[in-house]
């Protein structure tokens, strides 16, 4: 059951012809049918879809909404797969929600979800579940690096939706460095493989407070999974390290 407490506002929108923006999301117009409620979050009175759509912006677990004649409904992710195609019926998906994704494994693996609920993660390397490399104590960006060198590990680095989604599950609220830095303004955040960086927040990275300065030269991972650039001296309660 979730509890929402909110305030009942006029929202500045803009509209496009395949989406809606709304608060710090953006929801793509689907025609879809909802077959059942299984998958039911809120269902409750609201001034207009907006209004519904700002409900589903303050609740993490809200991919769709369902309005019509004021009558607000919230649903989460699990209504992927109670829908149906409709010429007719419009619903709204939560565009930063599409990430998250059910892992479906190779049919020789095991499930990557058994490794979800303990202090371990399913390595491709390894073919298997091998323990979490964590670290408490408050470091840096470079502090980070070095404690995970000393593991025989790196820096987190989540390149795949797949490890993004892994992220919000295993350490839930939390806020970490990833391994990605920048040494001038306008340069493109890459991996240390020269891969590009993405998977980033909305608006993000904008250097904020920067004014012309490199002031956010690093990255970090957000409790909703997404990227986020961050100043190098910021400090974090938890490191994560991943194997090389």
């Amino acid at each position: 059951m979730f509890f929402f407490h909110y305030i009942l506002a006029i929202l500045g929108f803009i509209t496009f012809s395949n989406s809606v923006q709304v608060h710090f999301d953006t929801y793509l117009v689907k025609y879809y049918n909802i077959i059942d409620k299984r998958s039911l979050l809120l269902k409750i009175q609201t001034l207009n879809k907006f209004s519904c759509m700002q409900l589903c912006s303050m609740e993490s677990n809200c991919v769709y909404v369902n309005f019509k004649k004021k009558e607000c409904i919230l649903y989460s992710y699990d209504q992927t797969f109670n829908l149906s195609l409709s010429s007719q019926k419009i619903i709204y998906q939560k565009k930063n929600f599409d990430f998250q994704e059910k892992v479906i494994p190779n049919k020789n693996q095991k499930s990557y979800d058994l490794c979800l609920n303990n202090s371990e993660y399913w390595s491709l390397n390894t073919n298997s579940c091998v323990p979490c490399k964590t670290g408490t104590g408050s470091r840096n960006f470079a502090e980070s690096k070095t404690y995970c060198q000393s593991k025989g590990g790196v820096l987190f680095r989540p390149k795949t939706q797949n490890e993004r989604y892994f992220y919000t599950q295993k350490f839930a609220g939390k806020l970490v460095n990833v391994d990605s830095s920048i040494t001038s303004l306008g340069q493109k955040f890459k991996w240390p493989d020269g891969f590009d960086v993405s998977g980033f927040d909305i608006d993000q990275p904008n250097n904020y407070g920067g004014n012309g300065i490199l002031v956010e030269n690093c990255l970090e991972i957000r409790r909703n999974g997404f990227l986020n650039d961050a100043p190098e001296n910021k400090f974090y309660d938890l490191t994560i390290c991943e194997q090389n």
